[in-house]
């Protein structure tokens, strides 16, 4: 197990930096403040009457006194001086503040124009390059027997290339909403009027270089084939007898996150509710929802699909899978003011930053925190009032797949651990398929459990109330209704 974790974000990011001059700013304005005032205060004492009176008797000895005052209220190293010293500091540091934080947003949108200008270029290339890679098969026959032969072997190539390199991995999720376009637009050309027609198809949200923008093409375009079409009456029931005690402390949260994550996660279509008892009447509750269990597009009998993931990406409104969840924390009793938190595996963990992010279950619900584990939320604009952890793994494709980083936030803290080629490896084959497998992400979970960061630790006893009690967790099943 690698024990290295690049930890951005949370109480130690960049952004909690630059929170802190600011802070500083404040201080040192209030300060400048003071001593301004100070200095009138000095400045009076000149013209009191009893100074006044005591110049008559000893003119000199008062002269003195007054030229001290008036160097301490005005002078070089004066109360006055110094008040304009701190101010200027002051308004240094939101100055640098601001321009940093510009800069920031600035490289990152030309980081992000340079990846769907790659994007669109290789879409609009690659049907050309398909058909030439075809003609050279085509007339050279020895060469495809060989592929052909070979297949196997290179795929694993393929795979070992990936996981050894996650750049790529990177660079393609990046260029992938582009690379789409691009290639669904070069195809269309060579129709009449093909490429206007894809434009309709898509609502007119293509050609666009805005991620959601993307999506939602997407999701018009297989909408016309009744794919990806987020439909369907389901009910939450609570699974008899499925109560059991949970372990779950400050020493071991992570780890137990997600081991429950991943035994969940047997059953289809079931969402797990832990309260935790303090003791006093007044429970803290930990949701689980599990990650995509159905890979078809078309919608079936259980919403915990491919569908809910392209549906969440896009930002709609509430989708069919966050209201199960929703009606499952209802029947589990969850009350107002009680604290939650929302952990997920994969598409669980986008389910959770989507609910995070709804303001009619943010009315209902007292969400404190998001825990994740290979989920791509960076594009989810989640409150700064809950804490969110996310973990990644370097050579996990998942996460990426939203084409951003997650933001460095106070109240956001990503943790990022690569992997070791044996945890890479899955019947003798090292790719990004197992980075993904919810038992690497309990150990992943260990190693942030065991974590002395000061982030880390601080994030902990944030999130005190959910390890500290009795804890017991009950299993609810999503269904379709009977018709």
């Amino acid at each position: 197990m690698g024990d290295d974790l690049q930890i951005r974000g949370g109480a130690g990011g960049v952004t909690a930096s630059y929170e802190d001059m600011l802070s500083y700013a404040s201080v040192l304005d209030d300060a400048g403040d003071d001593l301004r005032a100070k200095s009138g205060d000095l400045l009076k004492l000149m013209v009191d009457g009893d100074i006044l009176q005591a110049a008559v008797l000893c003119p000199g000895e008062v002269a003195g006194v007054e030229a001290a005052i008036d160097a301490v209220a005005t002078g070089p190293d004066g109360a006055l001086w110094t008040s304009g010293e701190l101010e200027v500091t002051a308004r240094f540091l939101r100055l640098s503040v601001t321009t940093m934080r510009e800069t920031d947003e600035l490289l990152a949108g030309a980081q992000e124009l340079v990846w769907n200008v790659s994007g669109w270029t290789a879409g609009l290339l690659a049907p050309a390059a398909a058909v030439a890679g075809l003609g050279v098969l085509a007339s050279n026959p020895l060469l495809a027997a060989l592929l052909l032969r070979n297949k196997d072997a290179l795929l694993s190539d393929l795979q070992t290339t990936l996981y050894d390199n996650p750049w790529m991995l990177e660079a393609l999720t990046r260029m992938a909403p582009g690379m789409i376009q691009g290639g669904a637009f070069s195809l269309a050309s060579l129709i009449p009027g093909g490429p206007l027609a894809l434009m309709a198809m898509t609502d007119g949200n293509w050609p666009s270089g805005d991620y959601s923008s993307a999506i939602a093409g997407l999701l018009a375009l297989a909408g016309k084939g009744g794919l990806l079409e987020d439909t369907g009456d389901f009910r939450v029931d609570p699974v008899k007898d499925s109560e059991i005690d949970i372990d779950i402390d400050g020493d071991n949260a992570l780890r137990t996150i997600f081991e429950q994550q991943d035994r969940i996660g047997d059953t289809p279509g079931q969402v797990q509710v832990i309260r935790v008892d303090h003791g006093d009447g007044d429970p803290s509750w930990i949701v689980q929802i599990p990650g995509t269990q159905v890979w078809d597009p078309k919608r079936g009998d259980n919403p915990v699909d491919l569908t809910s993931n392209v549906n969440m990406m896009a930002m709609p409104d509430q989708t069919v899978i966050e209201q199960q969840v929703a009606d499952a924390m209802r029947a589990a009793g969850i009350g107002p003011g009680q604290d939650v938190m929302l952990t997920g595996h994969s598409q669980g963990g986008i389910t959770a930053a989507s609910m995070a992010t709804d303001p009619d279950l943010l009315d209902e619900f007292d969400i404190k925190s998001v825990v994740t584990g290979g989920s791509p939320i960076g594009r989810f604009d989640i409150p700064d009032d809950i804490s969110v952890l996310s973990l990644e793994h370097l050579q996990d494709v998942v996460p990426k797949l939203d084409g951003t980083d997650n933001p460095d936030r106070p109240n956001w803290t990503t943790v990022t651990r690569e992997l070791s080629d044996a945890e890479g490896t899955a019947k003798g084959q090292r790719g990004p398929g197992p980075a993904h497998s919810l038992p690497n992400y309990a150990d992943s979970g260990a190693d942030v459990d065991a974590s002395d960061d000061p982030g880390i630790e601080d994030w902990r006893r944030d999130q005190e109330q959910f390890f500290n009690g009795d804890a017991s967790g009950t299993r609810y099943q999503i269904s379709p209704e009977k018709r």
